[in-house]
């Protein structure tokens, strides 16, 4: 089960500024944050498992620790003498792992494979199990069994616990059922595969009062199901958007329903199988609600009445509910310090001697409160992004999605599952004595405590009248998926903080970008503050995600079912060719996604995905700050309509996602624009997506990844040195960099990124070294124009500090250097379709119904399919795996030769840490 013990020292560096960490003198090797076999955190062992995290803030989890597959998301008692910890991280196999409850210590574990299971991975104590997939729903059942929400594989799989080894007994198959078409999400938002049917998508589970029936929710079809365990039979009632948890209350009388998709919590007779009603918790919202929801999420009920409590994660809340009465009762402020804005995330409950447990996912902790007063009482320390709590045998035991961070991806792991997850059990008797010392680590560990901020505060205020007097306006560039060493190993200015060996693309392919560097700031300690672009969009725009995004996104990344849906719109029919039934104008229309969906027909809703206080656009326009987006998605109604004054601030002729319409086309049409609006027309606030050195891998017909990285660095530099002959120069300054780090190695921290920042107030030719990350641009974003923070995040990050000078230099960038990558396209069969969406890209334009008709005498009857190993095509290249871009891209760049010498020396490295390369406690995917 667990792979030898042994941990190399980590590297913990000291707040500085009560914001930003300080840099070390020298780069030292880093572990890889695994933790492999339980650890009784003391004073001697604190510091194994304490880290920083790409936010900047400290995990340091307390009692007793074990990790755990990648983003464990539930826990259950199994007995008294296990718990069961289900991790469904978007890796190849899922799993649910069985701990012993005194030593914490793996006994056994489950690894369920979405389609034919590994039979080499079985053992003593791994069992496989094939066609199964795991969605965050788990229940345990009589003599040591357990149920489990089989999200993809649209079932209940029930399993036993015996002899050593976890058996699966049988599989509860289960059926999409139709809801009201004014019931949000309006349509199907699960994949529709040819031959498929639609899922219903568990992903809670239930066991009846009598132990007779299993109540599943189903998230893709707004219902609960009852299955009868002894025949079988299933029944089905609809009972709201995006059902979440599931708990019995008032003695098992009431099924109480969370529901994700709404602002209420549904209550059921489970005896009648019938609805009893909804009871609000939040706004009522409707297809014309412009607020985010408030994610009900997890539930917990009272043993001694009709009380069940709800955690609303999307507004740091917890409210009672009355099952009885259909009323909500109370509400607990679940903020770490007053007036504090959202981003504590509670999204797990327990109630254990006379105290609710709520789990802050957001901040790491779990809050403690008192049952009958609603008195806050303190917090917990425990890993990043806590997600699941139980108790049992006078033990609190929580699982953490993130364990305690990334280190270097040594291993070439992926970022988005390379993390352990973790498993914490904190004794209840221990609370008395040590919740005093807990809470105040569990505050400074975020930089929560009073005095740090205060300090921050007071330093950024000092900054802030600097930027307010020099700078008006602000500039954010964002490309796609690099991290540091990808672009800039082969940097010599950057020294140790640059690793050669790992550089992709260097000064032929990216010979502006490393000008750029040359003649202003460049971050060469720089996080992405999520793994992927799911989050990493929302990030960039919003200084935080949600917990919707964060416990979806794995599902579809790893094809389990689920529509991508984090803040764009995506089409919910297959993209067909012109000239086909399935096909739509819109449905692979680079220009749709600033439509409204009525006119783009079944297109995904994103509303749910909304954070709290939604986006950086909203707070520019709700204080009159002028703004043009070109390329980012914004805030949508609940039905999916923009609202007329944020239209007004959209480039609607800016292509978006769209890897035939080059970076070159884009930065034109954004500049065109800017040259028609000069003067006062002039917007204080632009963001710009450039999305090109995302490549298209080797996937045939497109560029090659050599020419789109070129071409994004060629159209950057071009743009910013249109910006730099502007009269508003004299009082800009420009931020790049990437949406996330997911594509490549780095031996920094598999998180790094790039970032510049660039304008005449800007020091010329310096190496910032602090840790920063993409929350960052935008405090100082906000603090440049007097607007208020988002989230904790950005209340509690640094305004940038040490790179401005008092010295500026107005003249322009230098003119950009000209590609240097000849124009190439990678080999294989083209389709007559493809070739001519190629040709109609390099005009801007999309393949729409009225060029299929101009060309349609060049078009085959039927298209080929693409060849097996071609994981790529235009809707879906926002969602490959990281090792899989970085296997393309490489080989495509370099070579065979070159990725097999590459990866060779991430072994060596991965040897020295003592971490071996396919790590399956890590989550590894080769």
């Amino acid at each position: 089960m667990h792979a030898p013990a042994g941990f190399a020292s980590p590297v913990v560096p000291v707040y500085h500024n009560a914001g930003s960490i300080s840099a070390p003198t020298s780069i030292p090797e880093r572990d890889t944050r695994d933790v492999l076999h339980p650890i009784t955190v003391n004073a001697t062992d604190k510091d194994w498992v304490t880290h920083v995290l790409p936010t900047g803030r400290i995990v340091s989890p307390v009692g007793t620790v074990d990790g755990t597959p990648n983003f464990a998301t539930n826990v259950v008692a199994l007995g008294p003498d296990h718990i069961a910890v289900l991790a469904n991280g978007a890796t190849r196999a899922q799993t649910v792992t069985l701990y012993d409850t005194k030593t914490l210590r793996a006994v056994a574990q489950l690894a369920a494979y979405k389609e034919n299971a590994d039979p080499r991975a079985a053992s003593s104590t791994l069992s496989t199990v094939g066609h199964q997939s795991l969605y965050q729903g788990i229940a345990t059942g009589p003599d040591h069994t357990f149920f489990t929400a089989g999200g993809d594989s649209n079932d209940v799989a029930e399993f036993r616990f015996e002899d050593g080894k976890i058996h699966l007994l049988r599989r509860y198959p289960l059926q999409w059922q139709a809801f009201p078409k004014d019931q949000y999400p309006y349509y199907y938002q699960g994949e529709r595969k040819p031959g498929k049917a639609r899922l219903f998508y568990p992903d809670a589970v239930a066991l009846g009062p009598n132990r007779r029936h299993l109540f599943v929710a189903g998230m893709l079809s707004n219902s609960v199901a009852r299955i009868d365990l002894k025949t079988g039979q299933t029944q089905y009632l609809n009972v709201g958007p995006y059902p979440f948890a599931l708990t019995l209350a008032d003695g098992g009388k009431r099924l109480v329903v969370s529901l994700w998709g709404a602002d209420a919590v549904a209550v059921l007779d489970p005896t009648d199988f019938k609805s009893l009603g909804t009871v609000a918790v939040g706004p009522q919202t409707g297809p014309d609600n412009l607020a985010a929801g408030v994610h009900p999420t997890a539930l917990v009920a009272r043993t001694d009445g009709p009380q069940v409590y709800v955690a609303l994660a999307n507004t740091d809340q917890v409210v009672e509910v009355d099952s009885q009465t259909l009323k909500s009762t109370a509400v607990l402020n679940d903020s770490p310090y007053p007036d504090a804005p959202p981003g504590s995330y509670p999204d797990a409950l327990a109630i254990a001697d006379g105290k609710l447990f709520v789990a802050n996912a957001g901040n790491n902790d779990v809050a403690v409160y008192d049952l009958a007063s609603g008195k806050a009482l303190g917090l917990i320390p425990t890993g990043w992004y806590p997600t699941g709590m139980t108790v049992s045998q006078d033990a609190l035991y929580v699982v953490a999605a993130k364990g305690l961070g990334t280190g270097p991806n040594v291993q070439h792991q992926w970022v988005g599952n390379m993390m352990d997850g973790l498993v914490q059990k904190i004794p209840l008797n221990e609370l008395s004595e040590k919740l005093p010392g807990w809470t105040k680590a569990a505050l400074d560990n975020d930089g929560f405590s009073e005095p740090q901020r205060r300090a921050r505060e007071a330093e950024d205020q000092k900054v802030t009248g600097f930027l307010r007097k020099h700078i008006r306006y602000v500039v954010f560039i964002l490309r796609e998926n690099k991290t540091f060493d990808e672009d800039f190993g082969d940097y010599k200015p950057a020294g140790a903080w640059a690793d050669s060996k790992l550089d992709l693309y260097g000064p032929r392919q990216v010979p502006n970008l490393y000008d750029l560097a040359h003649h202003y700031t460049l971050f060469v300690n720089f996080m992405a503050d999520g793994e992927v672009t799911a989050q990493g969009h929302q990030w960039t725009t919003a200084a935080s995600d949600s917990d919707f995004v964060q416990r979806t996104w794995p599902e579809y990344y790893s094809g389990r079912g689920l529509v991508g849906n984090p803040g764009w719109t995506q089409p919910l029919i297959p993209v067909g060719a012109p000239g086909k039934a399935d096909f739509h104008p819109s449905s692979d229309n680079p220009y749709s996604d600033y439509r409204n969906l009525s006119a783009l027909g079944k297109w995904t809703n994103p509303w749910i995905s909304y954070p709290e206080r939604l986006f950086l656009f909203n707070d520019l326009l709700n204080h009159h700050v002028s703004f043009e987006d070109f390329g980012e998605f914004v805030s949508r109604s609940e039905a999916g309509n923009i609202s007329a004054a944020m239209k007004q601030h959209l480039a609607t002729g800016f292509p978006g996602w769209d890897r035939m319409i080059l970076d070159t086309y884009r930065e034109k049409v954004a500049e065109n624009w800017l040259k028609a609006h000069p003067g006062a027309k002039f917007p204080h606030f632009i963001y710009i997506w450039l999305p090109d050195d995302h490549t298209a891998g080797r996937a045939p017909c497109y560029y090659t990844p050599d020419y789109y990285v070129a071409n994004n660095d060629y159209a950057t530099a071009k743009f910013i040195h249109y910006l730099s002959t502007t009269p508003q120069w004299k009082h800009m300054v420009v931020f790049l960099t990437e949406d996330d780090a997911q594509s490549g190695a780095d031996h920094i921290d598999a998180h790094r990124t790039l970032a510049l920042a660039m304008g005449p107030w800007v020091k010329q030719g310096f190496l910032e070294t602090n840790l920063y990350s993409q929350v960052n641009i935008l405090k100082t974003t906000e603090a440049i124009f007097g607007l208020p923070p988002m989230s904790q995040w950005d209340q509690n990050a640094s305004v940038f500090r040490g790179i401005w000078t008092d010295h500026p230099d107005f003249a322009p960038t230098p003119k950009p250097t000209p590609i240097q990558i000849p124009v190439a396209f990678n080999s294989g069969a083209c389709t007559n379709v493809k070739l001519l969406r190629r040709e109609v890209g390099m005009t801007g334009h999309s393949l729409s119904g009225k060029w299929f008709k101009e060309h349609e005498d060049t078009l085959e009857a039927k298209l080929p399919p693409l060849a097996k190993d071609v994981r790529y095509s235009p809707t879906t290249l926002l969602k490959v795996p990281g090792p899989e871009q970085m296997k393309q891209e490489w080989v495509a760049a370099k070579g065979e030769k070159s990725y097999d010498q590459v990866m060779a020396y991430l072994r060596r490295i991965a040897a020295k840490h003592h971490a071996p390369l396919a790590a399956f406690r890590a989550g590894e995917d080769e």
